[in-house]
């Protein structure tokens, strides 16, 4: 069953966000050297702030967002997300693009997760709601994938989930108020892992389209991602992918103050 929407208060960090710019002064970043310069370079994008309510209050970097000693204080520290779900429904069944993550990832490496997921950023475009999120949904896939294709986004909900990292570093772990993106491939030919896609090595290690059931049994493999597995483990992916196939999510869905709690 579909957990509770959010309803009790979480303590988020509401104040004195000017305190964390000279905090990062005065941390000894040396733990990240050994991590991949290029994914580290990315660590310093300004994510958003927001509380339980999805509401911006502040900003701060990736890698304070991702931070378990932020995460798990008494006052912990949520940004913003997005999972984007890419089908093709060229097939029967349709299919639904996921990737695995690569091996310089510094979170969830090599862990398998829906076709795209990533944060929209902190700037005068992508802190506006949906449509910013989807701005971000379009930079990331064509950053990650090298997908190029016009698409559709439809925005269907908002999910809120906390997680460590994979495998436990004690260092890092997630904290989103996610936004659910789904689109289809409207190509008149059958999706092309090949050509439709040029993946970015240092972000991706490979991709493929797969049927709701083989993601269930890679769930159950134990290689999925957090969100990822609890998406499909509560039923959300398999009741989004049924209204997908019967062609009834054509447009977004009415915004709502829902947030799905996993």
């Amino acid at each position: 069953m579909i957990k509770s929407i959010i309803q009790c208060p979480i303590n988020i960090i509401v104040s004195s966000y000017r305190n964390l710019a000279s905090l990062v002064k005065h941390q000894n970043l040396d733990f990240l050297d050994k991590y991949d310069p290029q994914q580290v370079s990315l660590l310093y994008e300004p994510l958003m702030i927001v509380d339980q309510n999805d509401r911006i209050i502040g900003q701060t970097t990736k890698k304070d967002a991702h931070l378990l000693s932020n995460i798990e204080s008494e006052q912990s520290l949520i940004h913003r997300a997005f999972s984007f779900f890419l089908f093709d429904n060229s097939t029967f069944p349709s299919r639904l693009i996921l990737q695995q993550r690569s091996s310089e990832k510094i979170t969830y490496p090599l862990l398998w997760a829906n076709t795209c997921c990533s944060h929209p950023l902190y700037n005068d475009i992508e802190i506006n709601g949906i449509n910013g999120v989807k701005h971000a949904v379009i930079r990331r896939i064509k950053y990650e994938l090298g997908y190029e294709y016009d698409l559709e986004l439809i925005y269907l909900t908002r999910i809120f989930y906390q997680a460590r990292n994979i495998p436990d570093d004690g260092i890092f772990g997630e904290s989103e108020i996610d936004y659910i993106i789904i689109a289809k491939h409207k190509q008149n030919s059958q999706l092309n892992l090949l050509n439709d896609f040029k993946i970015n090595k240092n972000e991706v290690k490979h991709i493929k389209a797969m049927t709701l059931k083989e993601c269930e049994d890679l769930v159950e493999q134990g290689v999925t991602t957090p969100w990822f597995t609890r998406i499909v483990r509560e039923g959300l992916l398999a009741k989004w992918w049924s209204a997908f196939d019967r062609q009834e999510l054509n447009k977004d869905s009415q915004a709502s103050d829902e947030i799905i709690r996993l």
